[in-house]
């Protein structure tokens, strides 16, 4: 096991395996619902009772705001909710639990793992999830448009 504790995490990397994932996984829920471009994923299957399911390799199940999709070994949670224009939407501990179970020889320096979030947020490629003035702690990006 190795712990990486000098940046060499490469986050940016995991944000785009991340982002991939989900990418790959909502493709094959359009195609197996025949789910719109336009329309948003979780809005769909909210509308159509598609709680829980399996498509391919993809375990799924919707939760509040998003789902929580199983492939193989590997668990990605997200929310999907249109509350805002950014699509995407995760908290620290679910991208990080994301990354443990894509790479169980990794173990993560949640410090170093936040401070990388951060710079992402000053360089804008994430953002906070802000309501009414409250930071959620929650990051945002964009996967598509719908």
């Amino acid at each position: 096991m190795k712990t990486d504790y000098l940046n060499k995490m490469n986050t940016t990397k995991y944000l785009n395996k991340y982002l991939l994932f989900i990418k790959s996984f909502e493709t094959e829920l359009r195609k197996e619902y025949n789910i719109p471009i336009h329309e948003n994923t979780w809005n769909y299957m909210v509308n159509h009772s598609n709680r829980k399911g399996k498509i391919g390799e993809y375990e799924y199940m919707l939760h509040g705001a998003g789902f929580t999709v199983k492939k193989n070994d590997i668990i990605c949670e997200y929310d999907r909710a249109p509350l805002n224009h950014y699509n995407i939407k995760f908290s620290f501990w679910k991208f990080k639990n994301f990354i443990e179970t894509s790479y169980s020889q990794i173990i993560i320096d949640d410090a170093q793992l936040k401070s990388d979030l951060l710079e992402m947020i000053f360089t804008n490629t994430l953002s906070w999830l802000i309501i009414d003035d409250i930071n959620w702690n929650i990051y945002q990006a964009n996967l598509t448009k719908d």
